[in-house]
């Protein structure tokens, strides 16, 4: 049952106008009648009866409609009517207008100067304390240079007319007043100004940290009784106006003439049509305030639906803020409220648009301290310091960018070009640099703690990362400074060089790199000649490699990988040395010490097959924990051992007790941090262009520091200043990052190698910057090929579980994914999600970035910004 009342059919009729016919000129409902208006020339009876039976189904019979509840009829009456008597439903900003669309727009292209409009489903969420926040932040950031124009729109329950009500007491305007004026006047500049002459007496004063600074301020009411018989409200004004956008605009023109910078409005709570006008104007940036109460977010989520199906891109400014989130409450069910209140939103958003969540939807905690607040001053005083302020800061620093002028110093196209250029060049030899001969290096904060902790003592240790992470680049630089001691000078530029000599001396290394042999010769042949009496062969790295296999192969007992690799090292020196006892003694007479190298293990892993796989386990076990107990108690201390070794591999050898394993060399092990990578970008930038490393100490700034160094790089955001877009730098590492927040250094260094070269190939629009957004946008792929060619190459397992998703049918390639598009054992989906290449969320699978394009999906749509959201975290 859906008719009871006359308006209800008038409500059906109105939801099925698609289903008139042609010839239908207006339709007319009374209590007891309907009366059509008709071309009579055109009009056919058939055509009638077909349109009200599909509009009323069996409500409808021969020639009238039948109301449900009280069985009332109500005769349908034809009337012959001319063309200028055809009904064109023009469009206004109302809810009741909810099945009239994108008609008649009357609109202006764009605003005089922006409004931001505040509103929240239901009261006592925030949403004032929220506006006053922003204007305080605003006023303490701008001081005098922006003026605003607070107006309180909340006719029905002011806040901030209240929290002003003294000041207010001789008001010369309210906002009650100017709903009248615009009821019963023409909107013009003549107007605004005669109103703005008014308002240049009414203001609030917002104290911050070192100023008393003015706002003007225009109330709901002057007099209270004004709130008691409310005669012009928003949708008369609306009705008898023809332009149905006057009020958002003529409270922009009252800002214009004011010359303010912006408006910020505070709306009425709910489903209101004093609201409407603000939320169905897709000009006005409005901020949604929710609590995480039920009926708050899912009375915001439907105003949010609303606005989506009714406003082409009138989302598209919208920012959500999720208030007074119990300190208790659990990140899934925050991320569960969050999907629901950012879905319209994203569904707006362009498949291209290189944004995050945290562009448009912002936390703010529980704070018990807001809760009962007394007056305007006393509310800007508990402010201070409170996460809100935080948030609001943050949309401060953003809002007035765009109106700055240009930075004289704009790039010119010949330095960005030549920048790019050699970026691109740079990068493509540090790809994979520990497989080039550069010796350039970065000292990360995993090799400066491993030269600070041994600058005086030989290290015995494992250095564990991901692939990619750079164990073999560092193993290079080792290599290449053939002692310890000038490694450690290399590192610590300020450290200075012992007496003492301590000798490089590869034991193992990759197989898969080229410049690697030539470097580990170089330093075999520097060992031989500083011991003189020794005869160390070239090939002594290679032998032991082809040795290992071959002992896998036929398979050890695992007592025995201890006495193996004390032989093979023990043997390195051709001295005929049975054990590591002997070759310290050896050494202690020499006054020297050694520190073996070991890299590649991964390899030996690679090359034998399945069923020795057990053994290289307990090769590696015994490296990493017996041979290095037996270097601990040598009696002289001469022999050190670093070990390269990757995370993953080792966990599965360790076994049970990888934590506790992996706790001992935790300092030392190869992760890149966001911050680290970012040190790395803006490290390879400066060797390009030396102005990214001017007065800036690249090795010890923040991170901070680095994004705002990296702005010259890449931007302050994927777009312009004041764009939607995400900030870039948090953008990049989200997208290169996979699920557990790891990132390697190849991928980074990967990324500007394309992202340079795809820059260079389209247009330069960008003046502050080297690298373009579309040159970084389509670095991704390539990046993601780049990668899963990895994976193949190193990660076979990882590999063989995400080639399923590769080899599925294309039409199936939509994230997320759902369990039963999902061929995979339960095994193989915890060893991906171990991994951080997927994320499951309600039920739902999602790959990241890095691997995504590679594997060839796509979003649903509104799914980007979500994964983007989660890598970024």
């Amino acid at each position: 049952m859906h008719l009871f009342t006359w308006y209800d059919v008038e409500l059906d009729l109105k939801r099925n106008r698609e289903l008139w016919p042609k010839s239908w000129n207006r339709v007319d409902v009374y209590n007891n009648e309907i009366v059509i208006n008709v071309d009579a020339k055109n009009n056919t009876e058939s055509e009638n009866e077909s349109a009200l039976k599909k509009i009323f189904a069996n409500c409808y019979h021969d020639g009238y409609v039948q109301r449900e509840f009280d069985k009332s009829r109500m005769d349908v009456i034809y009337e012959e009517g001319e063309e200028e008597d055809r009904m064109i439903p023009v469009r206004t900003p109302l809810f009741r207008d909810i099945y009239v669309r994108n008609e008649n727009e009357t609109k202006s292209a764009q605003l005089p100067i922006p409004i931001i409009a505040f509103h929240s489903y239901k009261g006592g969420v925030g949403r004032t304390l929220s506006l006053i926040s922003l204007a305080k932040e605003i006023s303490g950031m701008y001081e005098d240079k922006k003026r605003l124009l607070i107006i309180d729109a909340d006719v029905e329950a002011p806040g901030l007319t209240w929290m002003l009500d003294k000041e207010q007491e001789n008001a010369p305007i309210s906002y009650l007043d100017l709903l009248s004026l615009m009821h019963f006047h023409d909107i013009n500049d003549e107007l605004a100004e005669n109103v703005a002459k008014l308002m240049r007496k009414s203001n609030l004063v917002i104290e911050t940290e070192r100023l008393e600074i003015e706002q003007y301020f225009l109330p709901v009411y002057r007099k209270k009784e004004q709130m008691m018989n409310i005669f012009s409200n928003t949708e008369r004004v609306i009705d008898i106006q023809d332009n149905k956008y006057v009020i958002t605009e003529f409270l922009s023109m009252l800002g214009s003439a004011l010359k303010a910078d912006l408006v910020l409005v505070d709306l009425r709570a709910g489903i209101t049509e004093f609201s409407a006008p603000f939320l169905f104007d897709s000009r006005v940036q409005k901020y949604f305030i929710s609590s995480t109460s039920l009926q708050s977010i899912k009375g915001t989520q439907q105003v949010l639906e609303e606005i989506h199906e009714r406003e082409a891109l009138g989302l598209q400014k919208a920012r959500v803020l999720l208030t007074m989130i119990p300190p208790e409450m659990e990140e899934q069910t925050i991320q569960r409220l969050e999907d629901r209140l950012a879905e319209s939103i994203e569904k707006e958003l362009d498949a291209d648009v290189m944004s995050l969540r945290e562009n448009y939807l912002l936390r703010v905690g529980f704070d018990s301290s807001l809760i009962s607040l007394g007056n305007f001053e006393e509310i800007c005083s508990v402010l201070r310091g409170r996460k809100l302020s935080d948030v609001m800061r943050g949309i401060a620093e953003n809002l007035f960018e765009q109106e700055e002028p240009e930075d004289s110093s704009e790039l010119s196209i010949q330095e960005i070009k030549g920048t790019l250029d050699r970026l691109s060049a740079v990068a493509e030899s540090e790809i994979t640099a520990e497989g080039n001969s550069s010796s350039n290096m970065l000292s990360t904060t995993s090799i400066r703690e491993i030269v600070k902790d041994y600058k005086d003592t030989i290290p015995q240790i494992v250095v564990l990362g991901a692939k990619g992470s750079g164990k073999t680049y560092i193993y290079k630089q080792l290599a290449e400074k053939k002692t310890w001691e000038d490694f450690v000078c290399l590192v610590d530029k300020h450290a200075e060089k012992s007496s003492q000599e301590t000798l490089i001396v590869p034991l193992l290394s990759t197989v898969s790199v080229r410049y690697i042999n030539k470097i580990v010769q170089g330093c075999i042949q520097y060992t031989s000649d500083v011991l003189k009496d020794t005869d160390m062969g070239f090939h002594t790295v290679h032998e032991n490699y082809d040795m290992l296999v071959e002992l896998l192969q036929k398979g050890v007992q695992p007592a025995e990988w201890g006495k193996i690799w004390q032989r093979l090292m023990a043997q390195m020196i051709k001295g005929n040395f049975t054990n590591l006892e002997e070759l310290d003694g050896y050494l202690e007479e020499k006054k020297k010490k050694i520190v073996f190298l070991v890299d590649g293990l991964e390899d030996l892993y690679t090359d034998i097959q399945d069923k020795a796989q057990e053994s290289w386990k307990d090769a590696v076990r015994s490296l990493c924990r017996n041979v290095i107990n037996i270097l601990r108690n040598l009696k002289f201390g001469n022999i050190g051992i670093i070990i390269f070794a990757r995370k993953d591999m080792v966990e599965e050898t360790i076994g049970m007790n990888f934590e506790q394993f992996k706790n001992q060399y935790s300092r030392y092990e190869l992760k890149w941090t966001p911050t680290e990578a970012l040190r790395l970008a803006l490290w390879i930038a400066s060797q390009a262009n030396a102005a990214f490393g001017k007065n800036i100490d690249i090795l010890k700034s923040t991170r901070e520091a680095l994004e705002e160094r990296l702005e010259l790089l890449w931007g302050k955001k994927l777009g312009n200043r004041d764009s939607r877009e995400a900030v870039s730098s948090r953008w990049i590492i989200g997208v290169l990052s996979d699920f557990t927040g790891q990132l390697q250094a190849r991928d980074i260094v990967r990324f500007l190698k394309f992202a340079a070269d795809a820059s260079l190939e389209g247009k330069l629009n960008y003046r502050d910057r080297y690298l373009t957004p579309s040159g970084i946008r389509k670095a991704i792929p390539e990046c993601s090929k780049g990668k899963f060619k990895e994976i193949k190459e190193e990660m076979k397992t990882i590999y063989k579980i995400l080639k399923k998703f590769e080899d599925m049918d294309e039409e199936n390639k939509r994230l997320p994914l759902t369990l039963d598009k999902i061929s995979l054992t339960g095994e193989e989906i915890a060893r991906l999600e171990s991994q951080g290449y997927m994320a499951i969320l309600e039920k739902k699978y999602y790959l990241p970035e890095i691997i995504r394009f590679a594997l060839g999906f796509t979003y649903e749509k509104g799914a980007r910004p979500k994964v983007l959201s989660l890598l970024a975290k």
